[in-house]
């Protein structure tokens, strides 16, 4: 009879396998470094966009506030200008209805002609302010000219000045001829001495002037003259025989 062989001996006990798990540590390439760091030490940086939008909200605050600003230093300056101008008219029509001025009066004192290269008429002019209360100050740009028979033959400036109330003044007035020939009737009258020529003048002016009362004054009065005047003769010793002077204002 066939022996039967023994079983095989069972095979020897394995391990126990440990109960924690492995540490599982992620694959880092060559030349990778990590650096940690804590929360509370991570430092960013705002990228350019942000510093251009602070700077753009930080700049138009002021630039509205100067443009404002400048707005209203406008519109105090206009309204200023404005009050101005009231207080103007209303001084303009204090003088008018209240102290209701009078209009200077003029009247020619001497005539005289100096024929020369350029003929030159001298002629001096009184001025009378008969207000009792009111100075009237003449302003420069006043024109002055002389006429015969509706066309002119010289003219000239009429000076600045300040007359006080009540008074009189005379001034000279300088009137250089238009042209170098002189007029038919003013060389006649000229060079006639045995027998005086008469002539007949117009002289017009238009003057500038302003009301001053105190420290008041009205606004700009514009003055139109008109005065005939007729000489003797325009030789030596000319005299003035007649005369009317019309002044308007405006």
């Amino acid at each position: 009879m066939e022996e039967r062989l023994p079983p095989p001996p069972p095979p020897p006990p394995q391990p126990y396998a440990t109960t924690s798990p492995k540490l599982q540590i992620p694959y880092i390439g060559p030349g990778t470094y990590v650096v940690q760091v804590p929360k509370d030490q991570v430092y960013r940086i705002p990228p350019p966009e942000n510093a251009r939008i602070a700077e753009y909200y930080r700049n138009s605050p002021g630039k509205d506030k100067k443009r404002s600003c400048c707005c209203c230093f406008f519109i105090c300056l206009i309204v200023f200008i404005v009050i101005l101008i009231i207080i103007g008219a209303l001084i303009g029509g204090l003088f008018s209805i209240v102290l209701k001025p009078k209009n200077p009066k003029f009247s020619i004192q001497r005539f005289q002609l100096k024929n020369s290269t350029h003929p030159l008429y001298n002629i001096i002019l009184k001025v009378n302010n008969p207000n009792s209360k009111v100075g009237i100050n003449y302003k420069e740009g006043g024109d002055v000219s002389l006429s015969l028979k509706q066309r002119e033959i010289a003219s000239g400036a009429y000076p600045s000045f300040y007359e006080a109330h009540d008074s009189s003044k005379e001034i000279r007035l300088a009137l250089k001829a238009s042209k170098y020939d002189l007029p038919k009737e003013v060389n006649k009258s000229m060079k006639n001495k045995k027998k005086k020529v008469n002539v007949t003048f117009t002289l017009t002016m238009k003057l500038h002037a302003q009301m001053k009362m105190w420290s008041l004054r009205s606004g700009t009065i514009t003055y139109s003259i008109t005065c005939q005047v007729k000489v003797d003769t325009l030789a030596k010793n000319t005299r003035v025989i007649s005369q009317q002077c019309e002044t308007k204002r405006h």
